[in-house]
C-alpha cells in the first residue's frame, strides 16, 4: 500500500523525479570513501582522521538530501489541496 502510494507520487510528478537522484552523491561518497586515496590516509583533518571527517560530513549532507526527497514528492492525499 505504501509502496504504491510512493510510486503514484513519482508518476504523478515527473518534474520531481530528479529529487530521487539527490541522495545518490552522498551515498556514493560514503561507499567509495575507503578507495579514495586522498581520504584513506594516516593524515589528520581538524585533528581527526580524514576518513572520519569525510564520512561525518557526507552523513550530515545526506540528511537534507533525504529530506528533499521526503518533502518534495506529492502525496495522493495532498493532491486535493493543490
Amino acid at each position: 500500500m505504501q509502496r504504491e502510494a510512493i510510486l503514484g507520487a513519482i508518476e504523478d510528478s515527473p518534474q520531481r523525479r530528479w529529487l530521487l537522484l539527490v541522495p545518490v552523491a552522498p551515498v556514493l561518497a560514503l561507499v567509495t570513501a575507503v578507495w579514495l586515496p586522498f581520504v584513506n590516509t594516516a593524515d589528520l583533518w581538524l585533528g581527526m582522521p580524514r576518513l572520519l571527517v569525510w564520512c561525518s560530513a557526507w552523513v550530515l549532507l545526506l540528511l537534507p538530501a533525504l529530506a528533499a526527497v521526503e518533502f518534495g514528492l506529492v502525496r495522493p492525499h495532498e493532491e486535493a489541496t493543490l
